[in-house]
């Protein structure tokens, strides 16, 4: 009980007067790592083929392709920004001047952050690529622009805006939560290695 207690009071840290409730070390380590998860799973995407398959089927049909790597964008997203939240989470320093619920708003708010600093990252790798990234699941090899063609890449194209929609808007709940579960892990003094998976802890 006493190594807890001194714990908890280790981890207190007085609030200066001029200083930001937003501890921004955190936010871009967060953001960085969210950034990295998402470039990482992404290319192991694509590696699998989920967004270099053909969008048609042998005999025209369409491909349940398209929806897979629209799934995947949409997991990428979730993981990638519940990674980074809880970085920030655990590593904001929670101040004495607050109780359990604005303390976990606190948490909160930094994984919303980092999620926003993720988002306006890989937004401006969109714009910088020009969009090149989704017109790409077309095979070049269906090079004649007809309309059942044209009507094929609408759907990609309304397909991967949709789950970027998705995945941004549940990639801002998981940063949210996985931040507050960050917060609950630094107070309670959890090690790390009991929020790693089993196959991976340290022995």
């Amino acid at each position: 009980m006493a190594k807890i207690a001194s714990r908890e009071s280790a981890a207190v840290t007085p609030k200066a007067a001029t200083s930001s409730y937003l501890e921004w070390g955190g936010i871009f380590g967060g953001g960085v790592i969210a950034c990295a998860i998402s470039v990482v799973l992404l290319q192991f995407g694509s590696s699998a083929g989920l967004a270099l398959g053909s969008p048609t089927l042998p005999n025209g049909g369409a491909s349940w392709n398209v929806l897979a790597a629209g799934l995947w964008v949409v997991i990428v997203a979730i993981a990638s920004s519940a990674a980074g939240g809880y970085v920030a989470g655990r590593m904001r320093t929670r101040w004495e001047d607050s109780n359990e619920s604005e303390s976990e708003f606190r948490d909160g708010i930094h994984g919303i952050a980092v999620w926003a600093l993720a988002t306006l990252g890989a937004a401006f790798f969109l714009a910088m690529i020009g969009g090149h990234g989704a017109a790409a699941v077309v095979n070049p090899a269906d090079a004649k622009l007809n309309e059942s063609t044209e009507r094929l890449s609408a759907h990609i194209t309304a397909i991967f805006s949709f789950a970027t929609a998705a995945g941004s808007a549940l990639g801002a709940a998981a940063a949210w939560f996985a931040a507050i579960t960050g917060g609950e892990h630094r107070d309670e003094g959890i090690a790390f290695h009991q929020v790693v998976p089993v196959l991976l802890r340290k022995r």
